[in-house]
């Protein structure tokens, strides 16, 4: 599951956040190269940390509204400040703003519909393992509409539509 912490001026909240049924909606491939970075957006990329202060603002003086708490996990760059700031959305869509120090290029994906995981990427080949809602998966390689990736013991090929952060985007890195 995504730990996140919301930050409120009255109260810390903790919340367990699992992927809902209804996932934040799948980005669209219309890219900007336009960017400070130089890099495309929208792209996937993960956090490094296991706590990522996410901003309401593009600058340390915007205070904190949540605090993600899991290295690894995929987060949606789009848009960016031209002093290293990028607005990030996460699998519930919900967004706000790091620092580019606190994110990498993308590592793994987060399993949004309990994915089946085959031999070969196609559906007719054999099945190798199951990775429930909420499993951060290692990222492999990718092969059209399927991505290898292991979580644990298990690893096969696994349906794009079935992972947060699968989606064909721009591969290009961040530059930590």
């Amino acid at each position: 599951m995504l730990f996140r912490a919301a930050v409120s001026v009255f109260a810390l909240h903790l919340t367990v956040a699992g992927p809902t049924a209804q996932a934040a909606p799948r980005p669209t491939a219309d890219f900007r190269l336009d960017t400070p970075s130089g890099f495309p957006v929208p792209r996937f990329v993960s956090l490094k940390e296991d706590e990522t202060n996410c901003r309401i603002g593009p600058s340390f003086d915007h205070p904190v509204r949540y605090v993600f708490r899991r290295a690894g996990a995929p987060v949606l760059v789009v848009a960016e400040s031209i002093d290293h700031w990028r607005k990030v959305r996460d699998s519930f869509g919900d967004e706000c703003w790091v620092h580019q120090t606190t994110i990498r290029a993308q590592t793994h994906v987060l399993v949004i519909k309990g994915a089946t995981l085959r031999r070969q990427p196609s559906a007719p080949s054999d099945v190798t393992g199951r990775l429930g809602d909420g499993v951060l998966a290692k990222l492999g390689k990718r092969k059209g509409e399927w991505l290898y990736v292991s979580a644990g013991e298990a690893r096969g090929w696994a349906p794009t539509a079935d992972v947060w952060g699968g989606d064909a985007l721009a591969d290009a890195p961040e530059q930590n």
